[in-house]
């Protein structure tokens, strides 16, 4: 079996982990990086054995490619994607899909029809306790959801580095919002939320967010999320998600997945779940979905989140948005 032939477009943290994770595959070939930062791209390139390029227009058009992972911010999506699709390749796309539903709406209107695989990187669902959580709801084990409740906190370093470019509901929140939809066999017709705006108000986002959502099947999904508590707390992120059935329920909670490390001077609860380091190397569900990625492409498998899964989280958040501009509960028109 040939290796899957594929490059990353941005190596900032996310996308290095990208570039990372293929290099190690057995099954793909990291062709090329790229990014307009020169000395980063060239940075990775060398650490992955690979080619690197400051435009990813001459990228697409010169390599022999099967595959991309864009990785970009957010504000650069349309063109690496349109320019993939022109040359039918397989497509990885990081969240969120672009900084207002004008925009991805665009995106995905030139691209939807697209007759390969293109696959939206929540990594929720490859951690093992959400792949089980999933696989139970599916049974019926628990019964029909009555209530989900999920939490999302970071500590202030979401603050100081992502608000400056993204928002809280687009880059954090989002997943746990998917997670929610994906499990319901309904849609959300309904959607209340309120912030709190101090510290981000001078990047027009917020502090801390709390929200329900009401489905058409009469079930509700609670959110809360932040990025205000201090930067030393044991638990960098802690997260949650409660799935209330009329026979049974299923808790998860944290990130540390139990593991708690104490010495002399400091007591923690690192991530294990999500991307961690370990022997020098990433791993957790980030890993594991890129992984998957690759599965689906070499055995022509379907992506756990679809461009139109993607797309209607995305339309949840921005209800959520402009609940909190105007202080009014939103309809949610999800066909």
């Amino acid at each position: 079996m040939s290796k899957l032939k594929i490059a990353v477009i941005g190596t900032g943290l996310v996308g290095t982990f990208h570039a990372e994770a293929f290099f190690r595959n057995p099954n793909s070939d990291l062709v090329a990086v790229c990014d307009v930062d020169k000395e980063k791209v060239n940075s990775v390139a060398q650490s992955f054995n690979c080619k690197a390029y400051e435009d990813f227009t001459k990228l697409i058009n010169t390599e022999t490619l099967d595959a991309i992972s864009i990785a970009t911010p957010e504000q650069i999506r349309i063109e690496p994607a349109v320019m993939s699709v022109k040359k039918g390749l397989k497509i990885l796309l990081e969240k969120p899909l672009g900084r207002n539903l004008e925009k991805i709406n665009e995106l995905v209107n030139k691209i939807k029809d697209h007759n390969k695989i293109i696959s939206v990187n929540f990594i929720l669902h490859e951690d093992p306790r959400y792949k089980l959580m999933k696989e139970k709801v599916k049974n019926d084990e628990i019964g029909n959801i009555v209530s989900c409740f999920a939490r999302r906190r970071g500590n202030r370093f979401g603050i100081e580095i992502y608000a400056p470019w993204t928002d809280l509901l687009s880059s954090t929140l989002i997943h746990d919002i998917q997670m929610t939809m994906s499990i319901n066999k309904s849609k959300p017709v309904r959607v209340f939320a309120e912030a709190v705006i101090r510290e981000c108000k001078e990047y027009d986002s917020h502090d801390a967010v709390m929200a329900i959502m009401k489905f058409d099947d009469g079930s509700l999904a609670s959110f809360e999320t932040s990025w205000v508590l201090p930067k030393n707390q044991p638990e960098p992120l802690d997260p949650a998600l409660h799935v209330i059935g009329d026979k049974g329920s299923i808790i998860i909670e944290g990130s540390s997945m139990g593991l708690q490390m104490q010495t002399e001077t400091n007591y923690m609860k690192p991530d294990i779940a999500n991307w961690p380091t370990i022997d020098s190397k990433v791993d957790g569900c980030l890993k594991r979905g890129l992984d998957k990625f690759i599965e689906d492409c070499v055995f022509d498998q379907k992506p756990a989140v679809n461009l139109q899964a993607a797309l209607e989280a995305e339309r949840v958040v921005f209800a959520m948005k402009e609940s909190i501009a105007k202080g009014i509960p939103i309809d949610i028109n999800i066909s």
